[in-house]
């Protein structure tokens, strides 16, 4: 799939297969994880404006006042509503608009670490290792195939 069709599409092809595209030893399975966004839903256009601005520094008490809510009647909405806490849906979005960036460019990964909003190149790395079950590196490397990422990493 990858030689006919690219990188980008084998991605996806195996994401909807569920399957791995190549699999080290105790690596977990790469499933794409949707963030929850109920149609209608209160949280709606805070879901949006979150995925907008994962760039910044955002602190519960600025999601808070985004959605005209008390830190707490926000936790508790959020939690209702998507199954989580506003924090943990954040760094979970930034791991997703990460792994986006690590399969379509080749930015080094403190690059792709300050564009999706962590504060360091080693909390993104220890987020994403906790998230994903694997290393940037090593996920970029599954999802453009290996000699085409060290390839890439050299121009």
């Amino acid at each position: 799939m990858r030689r006919d069709h690219g990188s980008a599409v084998a991605a996806e092809t195996a994401r909807l297969s569920v399957m791995p595209l190549e699999r080290d030893g105790g690596q977990s399975q790469f499933i794409v994880h949707p963030p929850p966004t109920p149609e209608g839903a209160s949280l709606e256009s805070v879901l949006r404006w979150l995925e907008e601005n994962l760039h910044q520094e955002l602190s519960l008490h600025a999601i808070a006042r985004r959605a005209a809510m008390s830190v707490r009647t926000l936790s508790r909405r959020f939690r209702e509503q998507t199954g989580t806490t506003p924090l943990q849906w954040l760094l979970r979005a930034r791991v997703r608009r990460a792994q986006l960036l690590l399969e379509t460019t080749n930015q080094a990964v403190e690059h792709v670490a300050a564009h999706v909003g962590f504060g360091s190149a080693a909390a993104f790395r220890e987020q994403f290792r906790r998230i994903v079950a694997t290393s940037p590196q090593s996920y970029r490397r599954a999802f453009r195939g290996g000699s085409t990422a060290r390839a890439s990493a050299g121009r």
